[in-house]
Formats: structure tokens, C-alpha cells, sequence
């Protein structure tokens, strides 16, 4: 009966009272287009396509269902329906910047895979970019919705689109909202609050610490 000693010392190494870890459960409450409700294990939350919650990777939703990908594998969610998978949450991506001589603070990253300085600018509602750096980056703005906006020097056009992904670091956002303004100003591209709202701000000292939100 060696099986039933194993299992008696397996149950003596468990303190008294510990609860063996179940599987979480993911399940989907609601659909919307390319967002879900989603629950995992006791935690909800709206979800956009291209977002991370609690290590579960929404890739798409319709009407029909949702696809996630949980420990990079691929999986079809329909309306009520829950599974249950062992996984753990990614570690968090954070980016560490110091400011320059006049206390800004600039970034490396890029736009839709292109590199590019950003100058970090919580005050800005979108990533903000001149017409000429759009060009450069590739960037067919004027195919986005057309407005105006009033600069210290005149009234100019501006275009709002929406780029395919943003990155800073190891934080790469998708779909994310920019303004782009004609002409040469501003001189970098803003990394405004349509990027990072969704990552976690924190200052130290004088440096600005950006934490990848799950």
C-alpha cells in the first residue's frame, strides 16, 4: 500500500486549514463590439480587443463570442460560457525616465512599429504628432475624421486617427487615439493620455516611473 503512505504524508505536508489552489475561471457576461464584460475568477471588467486583464489577453469579440489568449493559447469564449485555466499574471512592464535640464521627460518608443522620441505630456488628451512627423512615420492622417484648432499663431487643421499600436519599453498599447496637427509643431510627438491612461503613473523624486496596467 505505498500509494496510500504517499498519500497520507502528501496530506500531513498540507497545513491545517489550506485550501488546494482551484483553477480560475474565465467567463464571458457580456458582448459588445471588439469589448467584452469580462470575469476572472472573482474580478470583472470591460475589456477592449488587444487588452490584458488579470493575464487573460482579449484578441477579438462580436455579437457571437469572444476569443481570448490565456498562457498564449488560443481560445473561443461564447456568452455565459466559462472556462477554467491554471495561469498566472504576467509580470508587469515598467519604464523608469529621468527628466532633462528643463524637467521634461522624453522617451524612446515607437508608432505602429516605427521608432520615435516621445516627450511624455499628461495634459494632452491624445498622442499628439505634427503633420511632418506623421508623413515620416508613414501615417495616412488625412484619411482620419477632419477638424480645426487653435494654435498661438493661427487656426490649423487637425486629423484624429487611430494608430495601430503604440510602445514604450516593454508596454505596448493597440488602437490608440492620436491627433495629428499640420505643419512642423509640435516638434515631438506627445505621448498624451490616450496612451497613458491606461498604464499606472507614478513619480519618485523627480522620476517618472510608468507601470504596464494589467
Amino acid at each position: 500500500m505505498n500509494w496510500l503512505r504517499a498519500f497520507i504524508v502528501l496530506l500531513l505536508l498540507v497545513p491545517a486549514g489550506a485550501a488546494i489552489a482551484q483553477p480560475a475561471r474565465v467567463k464571458v457576461i457580456a458582448l459588445f463590439t471588439n469589448k467584452a464584460l469580462l470575469q476572472v475568477g472573482d474580478q470583472q471588467k470591460v475589456v477592449s480587443a488587444g487588452e490584458t486583464f488579470e493575464g487573460v489577453l482579449l484578441q477579438s469579440a462580436t455579437g457571437r463570442g469572444a476569443v481570448v489568449v490565456i498562457n498564449g493559447e488560443t481560445m473561443n469564449i461564447d456568452l455565459n460560457q466559462s472556462i477554467a485555466g491554471n495561469f498566472k499574471k504576467p509580470e508587469r512592464s515598467n519604464l523608469r525616465i529621468f527628466p532633462d535640464a528643463r524637467g521634461m521627460y522624453f522617451v524612446k518608443g515607437t508608432i505602429n512599429n516605427s521608432s520615435t522620441d516621445f516627450l511624455v505630456d499628461t495634459g494632452a488628451t491624445n498622442v499628439t504628432m505634427s503633420g511632418s512627423k506623421a508623413r515620416a512615420l508613414g501615417i495616412e492622417y488625412k484619411k482620419g475624421k477632419r477638424g480645426v484648432a487653435q494654435t498661438a499663431a493661427a487656426v490649423v487643421p487637425v486629423w484624429q486617427v487611430t494608430l495601430n499600436s503604440v510602445g514604450i519599453g516593454g508596454i505596448k498599447l493597440n488602437n490608440v487615439s492620436a491627433t495629428v496637427i499640420e505643419g512642423d509643431k509640435p516638434t515631438n510627438v506627445l505621448l498624451g493620455n490616450s496612451f497613458l491612461r491606461h498604464t499606472d503613473i507614478q513619480q519618485t523624486s523627480s522620476v517618472l516611473i510608468i507601470r504596464e496596467r494589467y
